[in-house]
C-alpha cells in the first residue's frame, strides 16, 4: 500500500469481510507475526460457524470515531471506535449480531510498504467511568440487620427491554464502569422488577444508591462478576442453576469463568433465542446485542471456560 490510510483501509474491509466468507487477502496489508494470529482467529472461528451450521449472508462497519494517536515518519498509531454488524443465517431464519469494536491499530512503513502490525482492544467506555471495586472475600453471611424485601415478581419482557435499549449505551442514573458488564446486568434485572436488598455492607445484599454522582455507592454483587455468581447462588435474587444453555429462557443469567481458576469474570443476559433453542445474549464492556452466548469468538475465551446457567425466579 503505498500510504498508511490505503492500508487500513483495506484491513478494515478485509476484516469487515471476513466476517462472512474466507479471505487471504490480509498478507497484502499485515506483517507476518500479525498475519498468522489473524489466520488463527479467523479459523477457529470459522470452525464455530460450521458446528453450528450457521451460513453468513452480510457484515459491514460504521467508523463512529477515528483519532492519530503517533503520527510518525515510520509508525503511525490510530484509535478507532466502530459497530460492527453481521448477518447469518440459521435453519432458514435470519439473524442478526452487532457489537461495539474499540481498537488501537499499529502501522509500520516496511521495505517501501505501509503494514498492520498490531492491533489491541482498548476501554471504550467513557473518561469519566470507574473500575467497579473488588472484595477478595465475598463469601460472608448476610447481614440481616435490614431485612430482606418480600415476594416480587420478576417481569423478563421489561428485563429484555431494557437489555435491548441500552446493550450500547450508558443509563445516566447510574454509574458506569470500566468493566461494566455486571452492572448492566443488575439494571437489567433491577429494570424487570427485582427490589433491591439494601444493607448497611457492601459485602452483602445487592443494592445500588446515589445515583450517577461521585458519591454513589454499590454492593459489590451489583458491579462485580465474581460476587454476583455467589449472590445469585445464594442471595435474595430467586435463582435456578440450569444444566444447560438451552433450558435457559429471556432474561436468564449467564456467568463466565474464562480462565477456569473459580474467578468470574463476566455476565450476560439472555434476549433472544436462535433457530435451535439456543441463547443470544446482550452484554456491555464490549457492547454486544444477539451475541451466540458461548462466547468462542471472544479474545477472553480459552479451552478451560467453565459457565453458570441462571434461571431468575
Amino acid at each position: 500500500m503505498t500510504t498508511w490510510t490505503e492500508a487500513l483501509g483495506f484491513y478494515l474491509q478485509c476484516r469487515t469481510k471476513s466476517l462472512i466468507t474466507k479471505t487471504d487477502e490480509f498478507s497484502r496489508c499485515l506483517s507476518g507475526e500479525k498475519a498468522e494470529s489473524v489466520e488463527q482467529s479467523n479459523s477457529q472461528r470459522w470452525q464455530q460457524l460450521k458446528e453450528r451450521r450457521v451460513r453468513p449472508l452480510q457484515s459491514k462497519l460504521q467508523i463512529n470515531d477515528f483519532q492519530v494517536e503517533k503520527d510518525g515518519k515510520d509508525e503511525i498509531v490510530v484509535r478507532i471506535k466502530a459497530r460492527e454488524w453481521y448477518a447469518y443465517q440459521l435453519e432458514k431464519r435470519w439473524h442478526e449480531q452487532e457489537k461495539d469494536i474499540h481498537i488501537r491499530v499499529m502501522l509500520r512503513h516496511i521495505k517501501d510498504r505501509w503494514l498492520i502490525v498490531r492491533e489491541d482492544k482498548v476501554n471504550g467506555t467513557p473518561q469519566k467511568a470507574v473500575q467497579p471495586v473488588f472484595q477478595p472475600q465475598e463469601d460472608v453471611s448476610f447481614n440481616e440487620e435490614q431485612p430482606r424485601k418480600g415476594s416480587y415478581v420478576y417481569n423478563r419482557l421489561q428485563a429484555v427491554r431494557y437489555a435491548e435499549a441500552w446493550w450500547n449505551e450508558y443509563n445516566p442514573n447510574f454509574r458506569h464502569f470500566d468493566v461494566d458488564c455486571t452492572n448492566f446486568i443488575s439494571q437489567c434485572l433491577y429494570a424487570g422488577g427485582i427490589p433491591f436488598h439494601p444493607t448497611s455492607n457492601r459485602a452483602t445484599g445487592w443494592w445500588y444508591r446515589g445515583g450517577n454522582s461521585p458519591s454513589a455507592l454499590w454492593s459489590y454483587s451489583w458491579a462485580v462478576a465474581h460476587s454476583f455468581r455467589w449472590h445469585l447462588e445464594r442471595g435474595h435474587i430467586k435463582a435456578e442453576s440450569k444444566p444447560s444453555a438451552d433450558q435457559l429462557s429471556l432474561g436468564d443469567v449467564i456467568c463466565y469463568d474464562f480462565d477456569g481458576d473459580g474467578r468470574w469474570q463476566h455476565s450476560t443476559i439472555v434476549v433472544a433465542k436462535d433457530s435451535r433453542g439456543m441463547p443470544l445474549v446482550n452484554a456491555h464492556t464490549t457492547n454486544s446485542r444477539h451475541r451466540y452466548w458461548d462466547y468462542r469468538d471472544s479474545t477472553a475465551y480459552t479451552p478451560k471456560i467453565q459457565y453458570r446457567f441462571f434461571h431468575i425466579m
